[in-house]
């Protein structure tokens, strides 16, 4: 009787190899998955970073800097006899921006200086940058810090330097959310008015 049937041993190899090629198209999609989330995640903070850059930059092109704060109540005045003062709160002109985590009855909450390094590192939280209670970044991105300092001699400058990171709720694994904070950096500053 000739009859063509499988070995156990030949289903155990055929099983064997079927494994260790799925085990490889497995290990291909996940790279390259976390690989389309890390350029989506690049592109939505750059696009972020221009769009806040921008706002801030026109706003100081049209305005002069009033003052940098550490809460709403703080009187802060630039004729300070120092030349340098940071703090979270940036006042240009009526224009004020602030870091928020919550919207309710039409307000967005800000985050006060004391509470940022505990509130927003923690990533159940979402920080972003608001401007007189209009959001200015998308639901992308999340603020860890954020600070502005302002300097002046001849001319006021503006350093904002700030942390960002992915939002959790994108689906993005924790692992690749703290691999993928932004520490950013950068100088404005006011248009100068030359005076005769």
């Amino acid at each position: 009787m000739d009859k063509k049937a499988f070995t156990l041993v030949e289903i155990i190899v055929a099983i064997t190899i079927f494994l260790i090629v799925m085990v490889s198209v497995i290990q291909i999609f996940l790279v390259s998955s976390n690989l389309t989330n890390k350029i989506d995640i690049n592109r939505q903070v750059q696009e972020n970073i221009k769009n806040l850059t921008e706002t801030i930059s026109e706003d100081l092109r049209n305005n002069t800097i009033s003052g940098v704060k550490k809460s709403i109540i703080d009187n802060y005045e630039l004729s300070d006899n120092s030349n340098m003062k940071n703090w979270n709160l940036l006042e240009i002109w009526a224009n004020k921006y602030y870091l928020s985590n919550s919207y309710e009855a039409g307000n967005y909450s800000r985050v006060e200086f004391d509470e940022i390094e505990s509130v927003c590192t923690d990533l159940n939280n979402n920080c972003f940058l608001v401007k007189n209670n209009s959001r200015l970044t998308n639901s992308w991105v999340w603020f860890e810090k954020l600070n502005f300092t302002i300097m002046w001699e001849e001319k006021r400058k503006l350093v904002i330097n700030f942390t960002m990171r992915p939002a959790t709720k994108k689906g993005i694994s924790a692992n690749l959310i703290k691999n993928s904070k932004f520490v950013f950096q950068t100088t404005l500053s006011e248009r100068f008015i030359k005076t005769n």
